[in-house]
């Protein structure tokens, strides 16, 4: 991943004052984020920010606690006029609550700990939504807990809490996906914090989880790094096709992202009950899980080498110049108007072209433009013939430099096989059309560049 993946991004991490939410927003900060640090104490807040500004980054402190609406949506409100509105939330803060039996808990301590993971989550989440949902851009990511997929003892407040946090991560995903929004949860491994020195020291701890202190005297804890890149990784875009997952610090991402279809078709990483094979208990239970668990539509892969620099293959997709001859080449179609095209992130593109059918609309909003090696986009249409109706999906390009210009495209969420049939010759005419800008181009001319 490029450190670059990140510039400008606006990037909220709650518990960003020590331990791992610091390591992250230092992370972030590292690949050209604007950092917003948010915790209760301003005191250990001073010293992430002053450690991002060391290191030439931008970050700013915010004050307030996650598990009160009103503070957090002054928060979110004073962060979009301080950095512009929150790309990337980061659900970093929690409580590790009570440790021992759940019988002897006292029941005060249990559900306050639980507000601050489970409810601090879905109050920030949900104060960072409508404008992502507006713009149609934006991740959220939960760090939750290895143990959330494990029945643990003598912990209930913070699993209990933790395994909802990634139930919700499973269905906000669901819901954002039309949206083209990413959210994912992750299992951080066992870090060295405040929080698991009180496991640690206390004696609660010492009493109720003697294995503790054997993960690290025998090695097995990560350093706070190893959830930080890996949430940064997340943050980029790069793995949006696993969004509503459930990964660790011990996952390949690369691995995962290769086998995105079968994590789909299986439904892998996620948390799910398993049963003996045979007749469920009702019987219709099966067609209701299949049908609320089934993937939001079909997924398109396209790859192709065009004869084009890396630079002048990335500009192909934002100029108009360029757009306004590969994208009728070879359709039969002509243009009612040029293509109207802002290429800048939250901003976006309208074609309008005309055949003897009629004519036809496609629009679309630019969710992250990374100059020259990734582009993102929602791709919208209006009625076709064969498509029977309108349709939004969204679309990832990456580019990357192979003897010319090694171009991937991915589009998420196109609602049969006859859109997806459609849309993978759609776009093989339109590499054909690019890949002909070269031949077409005079000596030593370029693809005019637009925005960025």
């Amino acid at each position: 991943m490029s450190l670059q993946d990140l510039q400008h991004r606006v990037v909220l991490v709650t518990g960003a004052g020590r331990g791992i939410g610091r390591a992250i927003a230092i992370h972030a900060a590292r690949a050209g984020a604007r950092v917003a640090a948010l915790s209760r104490s301003r005191e250990e807040l001073d010293g992430t920010v002053e450690a991002i500004r060391r290191s030439g980054g931008e970050a700013s402190a915010v004050v307030a606690s996650v598990t009160d609406p009103d503070a957090i949506a002054d928060a979110v409100d004073r962060i979009r006029r301080t950095f512009g509105p929150v790309d990337v939330l980061v659900n970093d803060a929690g409580a590790v609550g009570p440790i021992g039996p759940f019988s002897e808990t006292d029941l005060a301590e249990w559900c306050a700990a639980f507000d601050v993971n489970l409810r601090g989550t879905a109050v920030c989440t949900r104060s960072v939504l409508p404008s992502m949902v507006e713009r149609r851009m934006g991740r959220v990511i939960n760090i939750a807990t290895g143990g959330a997929a494990i029945g643990m003892t003598h912990l209930s407040s913070y699993i209990v809490a933790k395994t909802a946090v990634v139930r919700l991560t499973e269905c906000i995903a669901n819901e954002l996906r039309p949206y083209g929004l990413s959210v994912f949860a992750v299992g951080p491994g066992t870090v060295r914090t405040a929080m698991s020195e009180h496991s640690l020291t206390t004696e609660d701890g010492h009493r109720w989880l003697p294995w503790f202190r054997r993960i690290f005297d025998e090695g097995f804890d990560v350093t706070a790094d190893a959830p930080a890149a890996l949430v940064t990784a997340l943050a980029s875009g790069r793995y949006d096709a696993l969004s509503g997952r459930f990964v660790t610090v011990a996952d390949d991402l690369d691995r995962l992202l290769a086998e995105a279809d079968r994590l789909d078709r299986e439904d892998l990483y996620a948390l799910r009950v398993n049963r003996l094979p045979g007749r469920a208990a009702n019987p219709a239970l099966r067609s209701i899980n299949a049908a609320a668990t089934a993937p939001a539509g079909l997924t398109l892969r396209v790859e192709r080498v065009l004869p084009l620099s890396l630079e002048d293959a990335f500009s192909a997709w934002v100029d108009p110049a360029a757009i306004s001859r590969w994208f009728v080449h070879g359709a039969g179609v002509r243009w009612l108007s040029p293509p109207e095209v802002d290429a800048r992130a939250g901003h976006g593109f309208r074609f309008r072209v005309a055949s003897e059918q009629g004519a036809f609309d496609f629009a679309g909003v630019y969710r992250e433009l990374t100059r020259p090696r990734r582009l993102q986009f929602t791709w919208r249409w209006e009625s076709l013939p064969i498509l029977e109706g309108p349709g939004d999906t969204s679309v990832s390009v990456e580019f990357e430099a192979s003897a010319g210009t090694r171009v991937s495209l991915v589009q998420h969420h196109l609602p049969h096989a006859a859109a997806l049939d459609a849309h993978r010759r759609g776009w093989e005419r339109c590499l054909d059309g690019m890949a002909a800008l070269s031949r077409t181009a005079g000596d030593g001319d370029r693809i005019a560049t637009s925005g960025g």
